[in-house]
């Protein structure tokens, strides 16, 4: 039986590892235990449109300080 691994530096604490090539991990198993906790960058993105933001005009921002000279 082979095993391909690659040589992979963390991108968590800079140690040089072995990474199995079916593997897709950028972590060492130290940080992957350190860092499971976290979200994923997928649970974190929002779904679906972003809200509209409103804006407010020049003109009532020009009255509410006193008028347009």
């Amino acid at each position: 039986m082979d095993l391909r691994v690659h040589l992979k530096i963390c991108e968590g604490c800079g140690c040089l590892w072995y990474r199995a090539q079916t593997q897709g991990s950028v972590y060492c198993k130290e940080c992957e235990v350190k860092l499971k906790d976290f979200p994923t960058p997928e649970s974190r993105k929002r779904r679906g449109r972003p809200g509209r933001k409103t804006l407010v005009s020049v003109w009532a921002v020009a009255e509410a300080n006193g008028g347009a000279q």
